[in-house]
């Protein structure tokens, strides 16, 4: 027997702990418990006691049943989850062999049927000898549960494997099978197992599968490769495996060590698993298919339209994936599918990508891929779970959602979304869960509590969102929808409504939970004082007619509120007296008024400009003792190519005028705003190009205000107004109506040449006026 005294120790240990009917590799029962069907299928049901490992299945146990996939909606305040999600959406092997830890030992109940020789570090003589003392106490016949695993064996165990005819779940993850090849005669292959159902070869250092390695394999269901180091597949080695369903080949180590094409830098970037491209022909019953983290070879993404229309659940998850193409879904029939981390794919995006899938898919996962648009999305109608994590989504809008009505949970997390101002939501009707963490949220409108109230379930933390009372009301009330969950105390909350002029509330947030709550995720943000608050330690707020800003005062009552009430009638007859008193004044005054008022506002702004301490240096941009330019010309972008197309010729090329423009004469290094006032102050006369894009610039806006105000403090009354198009009164702002009522205007004609030659003639006259 080879082997040192402490493996011939290991050896009694395991016979002692067989005949007492313990399995060597029992761990203690798992919290999660697997379904009995599913046990039975997978080798720890029907007559074993079903443990499990602790890794749930994440497929549906029955059609149309939930999917028991990991999301942060799952996540409760005060309670750390069991284990972090999977990157992508199948999961691991763990999640489908419960009746093996994750280590590599069992965990079904003890007796006959169960042999554990993991962790034994058994050679490969070892194991030879190690079966063959065996045999005199174990009727292998019995035995269907066999594990292997993490010993130090090179070869594939063929003789030894051949005494369990009846093996229906084999386990040989965590050696080192760096010996095989298809030159072996004796383990190039596996052992005549006919009942052999499931079979682990996960992390055995793998790089090469013999043509024939499955042929003593013909009823194998459920096969695990991952971690292994294959890089190529050829068609012959699955032609045995027509009763596979379950194949993982996820994590591959596709380097070519010892390739010398591989010192190029670039084809160790491509470098991948090289598929035959009917690898997957005679799989004609395989459901589940995971390619995940396996970088394929660009040839071999073709092998993929082999795929048949028996496939149910497919992981395509960082597997460098160029496009989306319709070779990719011929199947038609995959109802799980993740295509995340495939940065390229995004770009390929169209209304049609997944129309072969429009009656199928139900999970669809496209984490951190480049994604900008949803527009794709109107064909999935089946679509249940939708994860968009990580992507560069910036706007969200009604259309994209129409479509999706069986839609359930919806994460969209991390990624730049703002606020929406129309109702997207409605058609989604089984909606229930959404994720719109850490995005770029700053204000909560009324069309999104609406969509809110969809729901039973979000998640709205790391958002920078402003301190309003539609937030502060909507935080408390779903803050105390969440009393009852640990670490989230009860507030007392008002009805929240989505319209302050309804008589009812239409937006009802009484079953909305937020899944993700922290205080410290949920602070709104000052952006007057750049200051972030605790929205819950906020007084009471008024909805005013504006954005509903959360007013700084609360509306608290006093005691001595009613003692005070006379008083308060008193103020507010006397208050009405003057009101109807000014009524009248105003009526006939109202225009000049108002105008008087705007004036007031712009020169109160503009004085804080003129504070020497604010202003900017004015050695290089300020003389005050002489005018560089003759005109100022203030014109928005629309009205640029009149101005250099026929302004500035006519001006500086026949009447020798000299123009300020903006584009052209404003100094570099300086802000807008001192560089338009120092212009202006530099210029002879103001030149105002009126239009009704000029009405809708707020620069423009400005520059008149300024142009105006300039004029009055320095009595000066250099003004011309040249008006483009004539402007709606509807239009026209109270600034411009009292300009055109008290400057002469002129207006550029749409007519003949003669009337153009007449404008250019009369503007010229006004100007050198000006200028002498």
């Amino acid at each position: 027997m080879e082997g040192s005294w402490p493996e011939s120790v290991r050896f009694v240990v395991a016979v002692l702990l067989f005949l007492l009917g313990v399995p060597s590799g029992c761990t203690a029962r798992a919290q999660v418990l697997p379904d009995a069907s599913e046990c039975d299928v997978l080798g720890c049901g029907g007559p074993y006691q079903c443990q499990g490992n602790g890794w749930p299945n994440f497929l549906p146990r029955r059609p149309g049943g939930p999917y028991n996939i990991p999301s942060e909606s799952t996540f409760h305040v005060g309670t750390a989850p069991k284990r972090p999600p999977a990157e992508c959406l199948l999961g691991t092997a763990n999640n489908y062999l419960p009746w093996l830890a994750e280590d590599g030992r069992l965990t079904v109940g003890p007796g006959q049927h169960a042999l554990d020789l993991s962790h034994l570090h058994l050679t490969d003589a070892g194991l030879h000898v190690l079966v063959h003392g065996l045999a005199e106490y174990i009727a292998f016949e019995v035995v269907q549960h066999l594990t292997l695993a993490n010993n130090a064996l090179q070869h594939i165990p063929t003789p030894s494997l051949a005494r369990f005819p009846n093996a229906r779940l084999l386990s040989m993850r965590g050696n080192s099978f760096t010996e095989l090849t298809a030159d072996s005669i004796v383990y190039s292959k596996l052992a005549s197992l006919p009942m052999l159902r499931v079979l682990d070869l996960q992390n055995c250092s793998l790089r090469i599968l013999p043509l024939d390695f499955f042929e003593g394999t013909p009823n194998l269901q459920f096969l695990f490769l991952a971690r292994n180091r294959i890089t190529t597949l050829p068609v012959e080695v699955f032609l045995p495996l027509r009763s596979l369903t379950h194949l993982d080949l996820s994590n591959m180590d596709t380097k070519r060590y010892g390739e010398e094409r591989i010192e190029n830098p670039f084809m160790k970037m491509i470098a991948g698993l090289d598929l035959h491209h009917s690898v997957f022909s005679p799989l004609a019953n395989l459901t589940f298919l995971d390619l995940s983290n396996t970088r394929l070879e660009f040839q071999a993404f073709i092998a993929l339209r082999s795929i048949k229309n028996s496939v149910r659940y497919v992981s395509y998850c960082n597997i460098g994936l160029p496009a989306i193409v319709d070779y990719l879904f011929l199947s038609r029939s995959i109802e799980m599918l993740d295509i995340s981390y495939n940065v390229g794919v995004a770009q390929t995006l169209h209304a049609r990508s997944f129309g072969l899938l429009r009656n199928t898919l139900e999970v669809l996962y496209f984490k951190d891929s480049m994604v900008q648009q949803l527009s794709w999305l109107a064909p999935l109608q089946r679509l249940r779970v939708l994860n968009l994590r990580g992507n560069i989504i910036r706007s969200l809008h009604r259309e994209d959602f129409v479509g999706l009505t069986h839609l359930e949970e919806l994460d969209l997390s991390y990624n730049y979304i703002s606020a929406w101002n129309q109702q997207i939501l409605t058609h989604t009707g089984a909606l229930r869960s959404v994720n719109l963490r850490n995005n770029s949220i700053v204000i909560l409108t009324t069309d999104m509590l609406h969509d809110f109230s969809l729901l039973q379930d979000m998640g709205l933390g790391g958002n920078t969102i402003q301190c309003s009372c539609n937030y502060l009301k909507f935080l408390r009330h779903t803050l105390h929808n969440s009393s009852e969950t640990p670490g989230v105390y009860a507030i007392s909350a008002e009805p929240l409504y989505a319209d302050q002029h309804a008589s009812g509330p239409l937006a009802s947030l009484q079953h909305v939970k937020l899944f993700d709550y922290d205080e410290t995720e949920y602070f709104c943000m000052n952006f007057t004082s750049n200051q972030k608050l605790d929205p819950l330690e906020l007084p009471d707020c008024v909805l005013s007619d504006g954005d509903g800003e959360l007013s700084e005062t609360g509306t608290e009552l006093t005691a001595d509120a009613t003692e005070n009430g006379a008083l308060v009638y008193v103020f507010i007859a006397v208050a009405v007296s003057l009101v109807v008193a000014l009524a009248v004044a105003l009526f006939y005054y109202w225009f000049h008024i108002k105008y008087f008022f705007t004036i007031l506002k712009n020169s109160a702004i503009l004085s804080f400009f003129n504070d020497e301490q604010l202003y900017l240096d004015k050695k290089g941009l300020l003389n005050d003792g002489e005018f560089h330019y003759d005109v100022f010309v203030s014109y928005s972008n629309a009205d640029r190519k009149w101005v250099l197309d026929y302004l500035l010729p006519n001006m500086e090329g026949v009447s020798q005028i000299n123009l300020c423009l903006h584009e052209r004469d404003f100094e570099v290094g300086y802000g807008i705003l001192e560089n338009i006032i120092s212009c202006m102050d530099r210029s002879r006369c103001l030149m105002l190009i009126v239009s009704e894009s000029f009405l809708l610039s707020h620069w423009c806006q400005f520059e008149m205000h300024l142009a105006q105000h300039r004029l009055l403090e320095t009595r000066r009354d250099e003004l011309i107004l040249v008006l483009l198009q004539d402007i709606p009164r509807r239009k026209c702002p109270k600034t411009l109506s009292y300009l055109l009522k008290t400057k002469t205007y002129i207006k550029w004609p749409t007519g003949s040449a003669t009337e153009q030659a007449l404008f250019w003639k009369r503007l010229h006259k006004s100007l050198m006026v000006s200028k002498c």
